[in-house]
């Protein structure tokens, strides 16, 4: 939440976490639920959008890309995202 207009307040922080948490949701299913898994590379504040509601939604998928299907399991070493 950058430049807050100066009459509004700052959320607070149950607000925060709600946030927090529905971001993180959004993380676990794109990498637990959806067909195939999603790997999001570039998770950081900048790239959760919130809708009505102050509903989280991550955007830039740019970096994403397809996880492994059944036994065909990987790691990878090659760091991807944003610095810092």
């Amino acid at each position: 939440l950058h430049d807050v207009p100066p009459d509004r307040k700052p959320l607070d922080w149950n607000m925060r976490m709600k946030i927090a948490a529905g971001a993180a949701k959004g993380l676990e299913y794109l990498h637990d639920k959806a067909n195939p898994p999603v790997i999001y590379r570039d998770f950081k504040s900048s790239n959760i959008l919130l809708g009505e509601g102050y509903f989280p939604k991550l955007s830039d998928f740019g970096l994403a890309k397809l996880g492994p299907v059944g036994d065909k399991t990987h790691v990878s070493t090659r760091v991807m995202g944003t610095y810092g």
